[in-house]
């Protein structure tokens, strides 16, 4: 009964905040949201993955464990450059949200737990981006940038699976072949991608 009761608990505390947020707020967002097809923000984990769900009840236990009040966990996560408000923290707490893969691991890290920590029982993690890298038709693209560069394909999947684990987002992606290609292609129309230590 008391894990039925607790979350709604939270309700009480929260819902001043979030009026008062409401009031504060000063209108919609200035920067635009990241679009579902864009292959770069999926590489990078920023686009939702439906069949990635967090579990509400899992965040809200891993946070009190973590002795965090829902306004400091949106703190950190704004601190981290993610623009969430109180009241869509709230929500994730009361349902099952499909979040980006990289703020998955954001909100993961501030609680110290790990990603597979706070998803639902039926998440199934995405394979990673070494899977992609693989396939025959990344090997073809990297060959031929290869011979283009005069470097070996091995230095250039170094490289860019250098770049992408930078990002942070652990790979949990649940970006396609294309989705890489398109990444690779943008990688190789930057100039000096290669110098970058």
């Amino acid at each position: 009964m008391h894990d039925e009761v607790d979350p709604w608990l939270d309700a009480v505390n929260v819902a001043a905040e979030l009026a008062a947020e409401e009031q504060e707020r000063t209108g919609p967002p200035t920067r635009e949201p990241v679009r579902h097809d864009d292959l770069v923000a999926l590489m990078l984990g920023l686009v939702p993955d439906p069949d990635v769900l967090v579990d509400g009840r899992k965040l809200a236990a891993a946070r009190k464990r973590s002795r965090l009040d829902l306004r400091q966990l949106v703190t950190r996560i704004n601190a981290r450059g993610w623009e969430v408000t109180m009241q869509e923290a709230f929500k994730w707490e009361m349902s099952r949200p499909a979040l980006a893969p990289a703020l998955i691991t954001a909100i993961a890290e501030e609680l110290s737990v790990g990603d597979d920590a706070l998803l639902t029982a039926a998440a199934q993690p995405t394979s990673g981006v070494d899977d992609l890298f693989d396939d025959q038709r990344i090997q073809a693209f990297l060959s031929d940038w290869a011979a283009e560069a005069g470097v070996q394909p091995a230095v250039l999947r170094q490289r860019a699976t250098a770049t992408l684990a930078g990002a942070a987002h652990r790979n949990r992606t649940g970006g396609s072949v294309e989705a890489l290609l398109g990444v690779l292609r943008q990688f190789r129309s930057i100039p000096g991608f290669l110098d970058r230590s």
